[in-house]
């Protein structure tokens, strides 16, 4: 760990409590298409409830790398984040952990029922490859 990383228990904080990871797949041009979904942390992975219509679906779906980063903070003194490589599986719903599914009910919508299987979406698991990550505060 650098000067100025997070260390793991840092890193878990700052993902539980941030609401946007920016996802980067590759179109069929070879440019990195980058787009923001809603996310939740949960056992070292991130977990996305996926637009099936999305066309980072049907890229995902044929195989493109991915990347991320989540990041915070306004003034050059508080930015801090993580990023890193990705691998991706789509997870049938009745697969996903009943605390991610309430996880993300919770965080976006208020509710505590789960989220509940829907046919235009699709559950993402993204499992972190690298993971780097800045913490300007300690500088």
């Amino acid at each position: 760990m650098g000067r100025g990383s997070m260390d793991s228990g840092e890193r878990d904080a700052f993902l539980t409590e941030e609401r946007v990871l920016r996802l980067a797949t590759v179109d069929a041009q070879g440019w990195p298409a980058v787009v923001p979904v809603w996310f939740v942390w949960h056992d070292g992975a991130f977990w996305v409830w996926n637009l099936e219509r999305a066309r980072r679906t049907a890229r995902l779906r044929a195989g493109t790398r991915c990347a991320f980063v989540v990041d915070g903070g306004r003034d050059y003194g508080e930015l801090r984040g993580v990023a890193g490589r990705l691998d991706h599986a789509f997870v049938p719903d009745d697969e996903v952990p009943e605390a991610v599914r309430r996880g993300f009910a919770r965080r976006y919508f208020g509710v505590e029922e789960p989220v509940p299987p829907a046919d235009h979406h699709a559950w993402l698991r993204l499992d972190p490859v690298t993971l780097d990550s800045w913490d300007f505060r300690k500088t």
